[in-house]
């Protein structure tokens, strides 16, 4: 393992006291820009009788009201464009984003100059330093120019810092493994299902990856990076080191795996993070899984306080082997709580499917869900592709009825698998999309 390198190591390798402090006082001070600035916040505060002077401790943010995705899609269609929890006016804005919309309405984000060009850039370099990543190496982005944020405040951080970045924009996926190998790129990034596929093609006849000089991936966008078999898939079939980035839209990227990988790491100097139950809203320990709420300590133009992430996750506040001390995120996001769904009695999550399918050789690693309408009587669905053409009809059914087996002793759900031809499930390079609600 390289010698860890570290971006703020006053900051990220402090005490426990000594973070909280710096917490505080950004809290407090991000309290009175938005109190200031944004109508929204000003109307939300003043309705709970919320003052940023009342807040002394960090458990003084538990008598803030939490900030909902409906509420800010509800802002901006009473007012459309942007609504009213921005703290910038349109002709401040250098950079816009909006939400990929697979809840509904797309929101909006709008920075500014100082978020754009150095909020992002603070950010993004704990995710550099935390990957290993440096001046030598060539950094291939995978993704058309859009919308979406993606990758784009991470390819230009990256940029600023001195590394060869190459546009993987308004190629296909074949022509993009060609270019990465052809541009020397030593770090590519994306989703999980899109790295999974382009391995895929590159087995059938494209560049051998893991002789190439590609020594890192880094996943973000769905679970995956920290889902332990797809982990072990992408590391063995890229032969390069995985690591997990994490964030939304809406609040921007927040976590980042350390050369450690011992878990996800929260910027702590830039977001306040509190871990709920998903059931009372009561804070939780240290160890059990809860919702995560977030606070942006630096961002300006649109900062949310007490954001609920719907992402479930459970908290780590030990010194990590790296040598930070910012917690960490055990096992990455481990699902979300709108991804969640009751069936036969059990609380069953997307990502405890997702790892136990990924270690049956004899499935591929594309999969989708399909969730009956209650009552129905249809079973839980989960539709699989056999890995390679190779493989006999006696070979798929001994892999789907262990599938079968597996789910129903560690999940407790008896699934229905149906094996479908190879190639027929979707494939795309943003999220993809596992989850299919039956009417």
């Amino acid at each position: 393992m390289s010698e860890h390198v570290y971006w703020q190591p006053e900051l990220e390798c402090a005490s426990r006291s000594e973070l909280e402090a710096d917490q505080l006082a950004k809290l407090r001070q991000q309290l009175a820009h938005v109190s200031e600035r944004s109508p929204f916040y000003k109307r939300k505060f003043a309705a709970a009788g919320i003052k940023s002077d009342d807040i002394r401790t960090l458990e003084d943010v538990r008598n803030i009201p939490f900030t909902e995705k409906d509420e800010l899609k509800e802002s901006q269609l009473a007012l459309p464009p942007w609504g009213d929890f921005a703290c910038i006016e349109p002709i401040e804005a250098v950079r816009v984003f909006q939400t990929s919309g697979t809840t509904g309405t797309p929101v909006r984000i709008m920075l500014n100059r100082q978020d754009w060009f150095e909020t992002f850039y603070e950010q993004f370099q704990h995710y550099r330093c935390g990957y290993g990543m440096t001046e030598e190496d060539v950094l291939f982005v995978p993704f058309n120019y859009g919308l979406f944020m993606a990758w784009w405040g991470f390819q230009t951080a990256m940029e600023r810092a001195g590394l060869l970045c190459v546009p993987g924009g308004g190629q296909s996926s074949a022509d993009r493994l060609k270019a990465m190998i052809d541009w020397g790129a030593t770090v590519v990034c994306g989703t999980p299902s899109y790295l999974l596929y382009l391995a895929e093609m590159a087995a059938k006849g494209g560049p051998d990856l893991a002789g190439s000089g590609v020594r890192k991936i880094i996943a973000a966008g769905e679970p995956g990076a920290n889902v332990q078999a797809t982990k072990k898939a992408l590391e063995s079939q890229w032969g390069a080191e995985c690591f997990d980035d994490v964030g939304s839209t809406e609040i921007s990227n927040f976590g980042f795996e350390c050369q450690a990988h011992e878990g996800t790491h929260v910027v702590e100097s830039m977001f306040l993070a509190e871990v709920l139950d998903t059931e009372t809203d009561e804070a939780l320990p240290d160890g059990e899984v809860g919702e995560l709420v977030l606070t942006n300590l630096a961002c300006t133009s649109a900062p949310l306080i007490r954001y609920r992430m719907r992402d479930l996750v459970r908290f780590n506040r030990q010194a990590c082997a790296c040598g930070r001390t910012f917690l960490r995120l055990d096992g990455g996001v481990l699902g979300r709580s709108d991804d969640m769904f009751h069936f036969a009695g059990v609380n069953v999550f997307p990502s405890q499917i997702q790892n136990l399918l990924h270690g049956v050789d004899e499935l591929s690693l594309e999969y989708q869900l399909r969730i009956p309408r209650q009552g129905s009587g249809r079973p839980l669905t989960i539709e699989v592709e056999p890995a390679h053409e190779r493989l006999g009809r006696p070979d798929i059914e001994r892999a789907r009825e262990h599938l079968i087996e597996t789910v129903r002793y560690r999940v407790g759900v008896t699934p229905a698998v149906e094996v479908v031809e190879i190639g027929s499930l979707p494939r795309v390079e943003g999220k993809a999309k596992r989850l299919i609600r039956e009417d």
